[in-house]
């Protein structure tokens, strides 16, 4: 069987390639013309390279696949909000139209839990509504996903749609690397009491959930949340890395309403001089780490057998292993 992994040079991507090479599958990868993938050529993965913005690519990338696994999208909460549009909404329905058309047996899309806002104010799941947030990333996955309910509905498009929770692990740069650089430091603030509840899902875990996405004949045409089903809280997740790290656990506290009016006065500013970088604090950033935020994951363990296995021990050891071999420099760390 061959699988088309798009993003398969990304950080989801790439562990999930990993899963499935493991598995004895043929593995085909999606990758930007000038994206880094000596890791996945090192692997004998065939890498085509394309664009979610160039159907013909697509097309080529398609041809004899057997299931379409989409983990590619525009992220980070900062940019031109047509940019991701063109990539989480057109270039979602470009590729679904493309893989039916080719024949795919199976198109899983890999979604996120901020389509249900960054801040739920408690607790969440599959049928709460959609509706993002101000950010371009949420807005447009939101988007995307409306756009391929409208497909199912339309033309029974063997869609299942997957909505991780935060994702970390090891080689997870944007993410966890930085909030380890942070701990280490002594920089990393506590939003708001630190006892909100945190989505997190350790990486192999997501990577196996989108596997059991793409065999189970029952998720077609379903939405699962595949987060861990460990509470966590905010404090927890700081104190277990620096634990880890061996340095004093986070202790500055930032009140959350505070820390969300100064993201919002840093994203004006960065609005009004044009700024291309994210501003260093962020609404959509402090949502999701103070925010309450409890996801339930009842139907992906009913249909799909989905039952996490990673513990947030177990996956921030591993994340610092990473992080220790990859991403320190003498007198301190870098990403």
């Amino acid at each position: 069987m061959t699988v088309l992994v798009t993003g398969g040079g990304g950080f989801l991507g790439g562990h999930l390639v990993d899963l499935l090479i493991q598995s004895g599958e043929d593995v085909r990868v999606l990758a930007l013309p000038a994206e880094d993938v000596s890791r996945l050529t090192a692997a004998t993965v065939d890498v085509c390279r394309g664009d979610l913005r160039d159907r013909s690519s697509l097309e080529a990338a398609v041809d004899g696949a057997d299931r379409v696994l989409h983990c590619a999208a525009r992220t980070g909460p900062w940019g031109d909000e047509d940019e991701y549009r063109q990539v989480n909404v057109l270039g979602v329905q470009a590729l679904l139209e493309v893989a039916l058309a080719a024949g795919v047996e199976r198109f899983v899309h890999v979604s996120s839990i901020a389509v249900h806002g960054t801040d739920v104010r408690g607790t969440a799941d599959e049928t709460t509504p959609l509706h993002g947030g101000s950010d371009p990333y949420s807005k447009t996955k939101a988007e995307g996903e409306r756009l391929l309910e409208r497909m199912i509905k339309r033309s029974d498009a063997p869609v299942t749609i997957v909505r991780p929770g935060l994702v970390y692990g090891p080689r997870d740069t944007n993410g966890f690397a930085r909030f380890a650089r942070l701990v280490e430091q002594g920089r990393m603030p506590i939003i708001g009491s630190g006892h909100n509840h945190v989505p997190l899902i350790h990486v192999s875990d997501v990577a196996r959930g989108i596997l059991l996405a793409a065999d189970a004949e029952r998720a077609v045409g379903n939405a699962y949340l595949l987060v861990s089903e460990e509470p966590v809280t905010q404090i927890d997740y700081f104190t277990t890395i620096a634990g880890e790290l061996g340095v004093p656990a986070p202790r500055l506290h930032v009140p959350y309403h505070a820390a969300l009016a100064l993201g919002a006065s840093a994203e004006v500013a960065g609005h009004l001089f044009g700024m291309r970088n994210p501003p260093p604090v962020m609404r959509f950033g402090v949502r999701q780490l103070g925010g309450e935020n409890r996801f339930l994951g009842d139907r992906a363990r009913a249909d799909l057998g989905f039952s996490p296995q990673v513990r947030l021990t177990d996956g921030v050891r591993q994340s610092i292993a990473w992080y220790r071999e990859y991403c320190r420099v003498e007198g301190g760390a870098r990403v």
